[in-house]
């Protein structure tokens, strides 16, 4: 049981990283470039949408914190919490 509980950790702090590297990202290229564009959707269906700061600028802020803020906290949790848990 130990071994799972030290390869959880380990994994927290991968994907905890990983996931806070890829919201700061996304925050310093929404900042310089002033919009965000993502795609979703099935194949043969996919939607793509741009949202811009000078159009739309609660849309714009509400990405920036939902895809950039938001991981950065979560990850940094994860890293701190599998980083305490191995040292224990």
């Amino acid at each position: 049981m130990p071994m799972l509980k030290a390869g959880l950790a380990v994994g927290a702090i991968v994907i905890g990283a990983i996931a806070a590297f890829m919201g700061f990202t996304l925050i310093v290229t929404a900042l310089t470039g002033d919009e965000i564009t993502y795609t979703y959707g099935p194949p043969g269906e996919v939607v793509k949408e741009t949202i811009t700061r000078a159009a739309d600028a609660a849309r714009y802020w509400q990405l920036v914190g939902l895809l950039g803020v938001l991981p950065i906290v979560l990850g940094l949790i994860g890293v701190r919490w599998g980083w305490n848990t191995i040292r224990r």
